[in-house]
């Protein structure tokens, strides 16, 4: 410290030491030297400082030395305290000396987390710690704090809390329960979970003091901690817990009182109920009565009359019904194999092969890296055929980092997972454990590694059973980690913990309802134990399972356990919207159900009666309408008054009464008393349109208002039955001005940007400047270079977000459906990243409902670059056809608009006061030709001011914009059909296709193919414009005597009948949508098969724009980017046929740079339900079609390319 100032250090030596120079202290606070004092770093390499941290750990003993220390670590810290040990209430000194002594219990290891010293070797005991608080001026209090305090940033330094590990501190703690349990009360949430879990472990809760503490918990702010002090009452002795909860209910405040009735409900001791049922008379809060009675039902139906418990063969069902768990699906354990001669010469093939690769890499590295890669030992082969052959416990490869690599990632496709799959399953799945170490890939189903790749093939196979993976998982194996990242630990997975530590995760990176149920489910069933946990019926140790993640893997069983009842029912009724849909799913059908949702309406939280009351319209309880209109009249709330009206009119309930003019207007002006419209001042600013209702009176202002008030409020972009309610009171042409209106303004406030003017004066402003700076790293850089960039940054900003208020999009509904659908097209494609926005817009459309907004939404979850906004397209789309019973695929069928054609494809356009019949019809280039009176072609209609003219040439351009959209995507959804191999029983392609007028035209430009029951191929045929069917001859095709029809391709036809065709379509001048037959056909042998990459183009080199316009045209979009925003990846979706192509490249840079790019391979990966890519699928597994079709344009991105033996080298990402 001295080089900071000559002699400080001195003096601070001189204060540790003995105490003179306190002044020392000010002089420190005006200074910056923490980072001298070691305060800036966890760890350190400096020797000297290592040295300070190792000693104050292990040999300091002097407490006033250490206590003076501590002030002047105290002192240099300063306000840069994010980073230390305790909470803000214990002294400074204290969190910096002993964050600094923390750092020293830990050994100098590669291995996290760090593994602690030996207490022998640890002089923090904790006699001495509280002498070193006391002479520092601190307590007991301030020494709990330090150990327990967690705050949950990975940025604070937690090594100190690893102090119990060396040390009882229990004694401690005992004799100074006080300061104890102060400390307790201050520290964080976190904090507090650590606190129960620790003195639990000390047994202290059967001690007054302590167990108040912990019914005091129950009541905390922190939801964890209310959980954690009530699983962990639920361990204690019923005599000890019934009178503290007894003593509570009739006592403690409301989160008291709401704490005890979840323990003592959770218990379901007999006792337990009965004290609920006793105190139900008195108590007055409508939330705690509404879960004493949710208990009392739960026990209503848990007290049915059954034989036998839950056990690993069966378990009671909700509906009364016993379910069956199968018995365990064994692994095959034969035939056993012996790899030979054959399989050495094989794998030495391939070492030989990849040691070429090696040198050729070394050869071509590039840059001033000196690192030579080695090469694969010749005695490799005979290593892993000597492991192989041996017992799969014995294969351990953790100290040949080389072998490793080549086993599970290098020869993964070519050699490991084949060699894995000839084996008798259980030995594979022994070897696969060894490779990967957990059995992760059973939920992720990912191919990282070759052990990972087979798991995920095992689970997917006939006959799998998670059970035996369960069984593998606790033989010792398999590392489980918990804790916080600052204090990681790890054991060896035990019986449950394959499910346990699933259900423990923070997140997933998988759709739980993607995995194999008849694989999974029977384990699920076996491990009640776990979800007892997850809801809090048993207290959880290390793993605490989540209560949502328990949801989701109930949902997979066959029938909801009558067991889950109360925990289902407490989410189903409850405000947290995580989970509550799937619950309800689950309780549907449940006894006592309708009575307890119907109670909820008195409910004294607000979402929670709104929340009821939408579950009873979902339940369609016609019983409830009473309680229903008997709570709305003493509604306060506008959340529960709409969801209440919703309600009634799903039920069939006449709603003049609510809803005519007197009522809105008395509505709104009570509503307007309590209105703030701060976040729509761009919307209420502006000119209000004026708005009729049906009856012809004016709509008064205030109602418009207040509608916009509730519909932001209640944030529903995609609007709910009083919306519609409320439109549907006003003149058609009035509810469609107020929905344009709202939708054009909505969309314009949150798409403005800067002017021209105003970018050109920032970037007039600043170019200067940083035409300067720059020039400084890139000595070509010019002004006019600056500018520009300034400009365009300028430009890219956005003034306004309509995030805040997308819930006026609810009183959107009547927007013109070709217009509303345009823009939602256009706004995806130029504001698409702005994620929220676009998923508000995407729920609009799919409420509309109406064919051309279902089709952009069925798009977007389609092709869509917001990976984010696309999942939420496709659960939209999903939620549509489900209500509808029909699969995406018949939804996306059934909805495709018609432009206005009628069924002769005719668009009836009158004009005129005599209204004279003009129309207009489809050409041959798909685009409306308009015709008078007598069907001679027009350029356009008349001139003309009368309301039949207008409302003509109105729809005929909407039309004209709505037929380009179908046409583009019913051309992309009948090519994506062509490739997934899809098939449409033959009356369902008449009605859904030939029978369109728009569809029907597009049959005719493709060539189809009939089939009979068994799929096998009868003919093929083409319709034509005169409503025939022929086949390439010109011979009538009937296909009525087909099956099923799927579109022709050349993989699936002979070379003679493909040309056949070709010749036909020339003939007949008819211009394919696109090309069926003459691109070349890839035939796979059956090695090939077995392959999952495509690698003929590797290395055929070109520039990345080409190849992007190149994979643009072909229908792909560029992968998602990774860190820095590296992207090497094009992929294209089908959904139909549930897989993904993914061509891998060199790689680029965004913003994307031109820069030499090569092609290096073709795979074909699962897609699961939301977009979500899993595993790569064997080339023998993907439709001859797509794959034909992908090999093709795996080619054609490169077509204009050739191949370069050097182009790693000259790869600027590689």
């Amino acid at each position: 410290m001295n080089g900071l100032q000559n002699g400080l250090g001195d003096k601070a030596a001189a204060y540790v030491s003995n105490g003179t120079n306190e002044t020392v202290l000010s002089t420190l606070t005006t200074l910056d030297c923490r980072e001298t004092l070691g305060l800036t770093a966890r760890y350190s390499k400096d020797k000297a400082d290592h040295a300070r941290r190792v000693y104050l750990a292990r040999q300091a003993n002097d407490a006033e030395i250490l206590a003076r220390y501590a002030e002047v670590l105290g002192a240099a810290t300063g306000s840069e305290q994010g980073d230390l040990s305790g909470s803000k209430h214990t002294p400074l000194p204290l969190r910096a000396l002993f964050t600094i002594a923390g750092t020293g219990l830990v050994e100098s290891s590669n291995r996290w987390p760090r593994p602690v010293i030996d207490g022998s070797a640890c002089n923090l005991t904790p006699e001495f710690c509280l002498a070193v608080c006391r002479a520092a001026g601190g307590s007991a209090t301030d020494l709990f704090d330090i150990l327990f305090q967690d705050d949950g940033r990975w940025e604070t330094q937690t090594e100190i809390r690893r102090l119990p590990e060396l040390f009882d501190f229990a004694p401690l703690a005992r004799d100074h329960p006080e300061e104890l349990l102060s400390a307790g009360r201050r520290i964080s949430a976190s904090g507090k979970v650590v606190l129960i879990k620790q003195m639990r472990k000390w047994s202290f809760f059967s001690e007054p003091a302590f167990c108040g503490y912990l019914t005091e918990m129950t009541a905390d702010g922190a939801k964890s901690v209310r959980q954690e002090a009530v699983q962990v009452m639920m361990t204690l002795p019923h005599e000890q817990v019934l009178p503290v909860a007894e003593k509570n209910l009739s006592e403690g405040s409301a989160p008291v009182r709401s704490a005890m009735v979840s323990l003592l409900a959770g218990l379901q001791a007999p006792e337990a109920l009965n004290i609920l049922r006793e105190h139900q008379k008195t108590e007055k809060t409508a939330r705690i009565k509404a879960a004493i009675e949710s208990a009392l039902t739960v026990e209503t139906v848990n007290t049915r009359e059954t034989e036998e418990a839950d056990d690993a063969t069966s378990y009671l069902a909700l509906d009364g019904s016993r379910v069956e768990i199968p018995p365990k699906r064994m692994p095959s354990t034969a035939p056993e194999i012996t790899f030979s001669k054959e399989d050495l010469q094989h794998l030495s093939e391939l070492i030989k092969k990849e040691n070429a690769e090696i040198d050729r890499r070394n050869k071509t590295r590039t840059g001033l890296s000196k690192y030579v890669e080695p090469s694969l030992s010749s005695g490799f082969a005979n290593q892993i055929i000597e492991l192989l052959n041996g017992p799969p416990e014995e294969f351990l490869l953790e100290k040949n980092q080389l072998m490793r690599m080549f086993l599970y990632h290098t020869a993964r496709d070519s050699w490991t997972l084949p060699t894995l799959k000839r084996m008798p399953q259980d030995r594979a799945l022994r070897f696969a454990l060894r490779m990967s170490r957990d059995f992760d890939a059973a939920f992720h189903q990912g191919d990282y590694t070759a052990g990972d790749a087979y798991i995920s093939y095992y689970v997917n196979s006939e006959g799998a059973d998670y059970r035996v993976l369960e069984d593998l998982n606790a033989t010792g194996v398999a590392q489980i980690q918990y804790g916080s990242w600052g204090d990681r630990k790890s054991r060896h997975a035990g019986p449950g913990d394959l499910i346990r530590e699933e259900m423990s995760r923070d997140w997933f990176n998988y759709e739980v309802a993607d995995l194999p149920r008849e694989a999974i489910w029977p384990l699920l069933a076996e491990s009640f134990d776990v979800f007892d946990q997850a809801f809090g019926l048993r207290s959880a140790d290390d793993l605490k399972p989540s209560r949502f993640h328990a949801i989701r893997f109930l949902h997979l069983l066959p029938k909801t356990p009558q067991r889950y009842y109360g925990p289902l029912l407490e989410v189903a009724t409850g405000t947290t919207k995580t989970g509550r849909a799937e619950a309800r799913e689950m309780l549907t059908g449940a006894p006592g159900l309708a009575e307890r949702v119907v109670a909820l309406l008195d409910d004294t939280r607000q979402d929670v009666r709104a929340g009821a009351a939408e579950w009873i319209a979902d339940l369609g309880l016609q019983e409830a309408t009473k309680a229903l209109q008997a709570r709305l009249k003493k509604e306060k709330s506008d959340l529960a008054q709409a969801a209440i009206l919703t309600t009634l009119s799903r039920l069939g309930v006449e709603l003049s009464d609510y809803v005519g003019p007197k009522a809105l207007l008395a509505e709104a002006e009570k509503t307007l008393k309590k209105a703030k419209f701060d976040k729509l001042e761009w919307l209420i600013d502006d000119h209000l349109p004026t708005m009729k209702y049906r009856s012809g009176q004016k709509v008064p202002s205030e109602v418009i208002k207040a509608w916009l008030f509730l519909a932001n409020k209640l944030k529903q972009p995609g609007g709910n039955k009083l919306f519609d309610i409320y439109l549907d009171q006003l003149d058609p042409e009035s509810a469609k001005e107020l929905s344009t209106w709202i939708f054009d303004a909505w969309i314009n406030y949150d798409t403005q940007r800067p002017s021209n003017a105003e970018a050109n004066a920032y970037a007039e402003q600043h170019a200067d400047q940083n035409w300067k700076s720059m020039l400084r790293w890139v000595k070509d850089y010019t002004r006019e270079q600056a500018f520009r960039e300034l400009y365009n940054g300028i430009k890219s900003q956005y003034l306004n977000s309509g995030a805040a208020t997308k819930g006026v999009l609810a009183l959107t509904k009547h927007t013109d459906p070709a217009h509303a659908a345009a823009s939602v097209r256009n706004y995806l494609k130029a504001h698409g990243s702005r994620t929220s926005q676009a998923s508000s817009l995407l729920d609009l459309l799919a409420a509309k409902g109406d064919p051309l907004s279902l089709q952009i939404v069925i798009s977007a979850a389609t092709r869509l670059k917001q990976k984010g906004v696309q999942a939420y397209a496709g659960k939209l789309v999903e939620a549509v056809a489900d209500a509808r019973d029909w699969t995406m695929d018949e939804l996306a069928d059934r909805t495709v608009p018609s432009a206005g054609l009628n069924d002769e494809g005719i668009l009836e356009l009158p004009c005129g006061r005599e209204e004279k019949p003009y129309s207009a019809r489809m050409d041959d280039e798909f685009k409306l030709v308009v015709l008078n009176p007598d069907g001679k072609k027009i350029k356009g209609l008349p001139a003309g001011d009368d309301d039949a003219t207008k409302a003509s040439k109105k729809q005929l351009s909407a039309s004209k914009r709505e037929l380009k959209q179908v046409i583009t995507l019913q051309g992309e959804r009948l090519y994506e059909a062509l490739c997934a191999e899809r098939r449409w029983p033959v009356q369902d392609w008449i009605r859904d296709f030939r029978d369109h007028p728009v569809m029907g035209r597009l049959t005719e430009r493709v060539i189809w193919l009939g089939e009979n029951g068994e799929g096998a191929l009868l003919g093929a045929f083409r319709p034509t414009a005169e409503g025939d069917y022929v086949d390439a001859e010109d011979n009538e095709v009937e296909p009525q005597s087909f099956a099923s029809i799927r579109l022709a391709h050349g993989a699936l036809l002979a070379a003679e009948q493909a040309e056949a065709w070709v010749q036909h379509l020339t003939d007949y001048e008819v211009k394919p949508l696109f090309t069926q037959f003459g691109r070349p056909l890839l035939a796979l042998t059956e090695e090939q098969g077995k392959e999952t990459r495509i690698e003929d183009r590797k290395g055929w080199t070109t520039d990345t724009f080409t190849m992007r316009g190149a994979a643009s045209r072909l229908g792909y979009e560029r992968g998602e980017a990774m860190d820095a925003g590296y992207f090497n990846e094009y992929i294209k979706n089908f959904r139909s046929a549930g897989l993904s192509a993914v061509i891998e490249f060199s790689g680029n840079c965004l913003p994307e740079e031109n820069l030499p790019a090569a092609a290096i391979h073709l795979e074909f990966v699962k897609l699961l339900n939301n977009n979500r890519r899993s595993r790569a699928v064997s080339l023998a597994e993907v439709p001859p079609v797509l794959l034909s079709e992908c090999w093709n344009d795996y080619r054609d991105m490169v077509a204009k390319g050739s191949h370069d033996p050097d182009w790693e080298k000259k790869m600027p990402w590689m």
